[in-house]
C-alpha cells in the first residue's frame, strides 16, 4: 500500500466521523455540546476527559470552518447548518 492509499484511508475515515457528527446534530435540533457529541459517538472514550475534549473540539472546529455546523456561543452547543451544501 502506498502513502497515498493511507492518506485516502485517513481522509475517508475523517469524512465518516464528520458525517456522523452532522447526522447526530440533525437529530438534535437544539444542539449538543462537544462532550455530549463525544459521548454519544464514543469518540475518545479511552482518553482522559481533557484529551477527549481536545480531540472533539478539533473535529468540531473543522466542521464549523467548513460551514457544515454552527457554534451557538450563547447556548454553548453545536447545531446543524440546514443550509449546508
Amino acid at each position: 500500500m502506498s502513502d497515498l492509499d493511507f492518506q485516502e484511508q485517513a481522509q475517508l475515515g475523517l469524512k465518516y466521523i464528520e458525517d456522523s457528527v452532522v447526522n447526530l446534530l440533525t437529530r438534535h435540533p437544539s444542539g449538543l455540546s462537544g462532550p455530549e457529541i463525544a459521548t454519544l459517538l464514543g469518540l475518545g472514550a479511552e482518553l482522559e476527559a481533557a484529551r477527549r475534549d481536545q480531540l472533539v473540539e478539533a473535529l468540531l472546529e473543522l466542521l464549523v470552518g467548513s460551514g457544515r455546523i454552527f457554534r451557538d456561543n450563547n447556548a454553548h452547543v453545536f447545531v446543524d447548518n440546514p443550509d449546508r451544501s
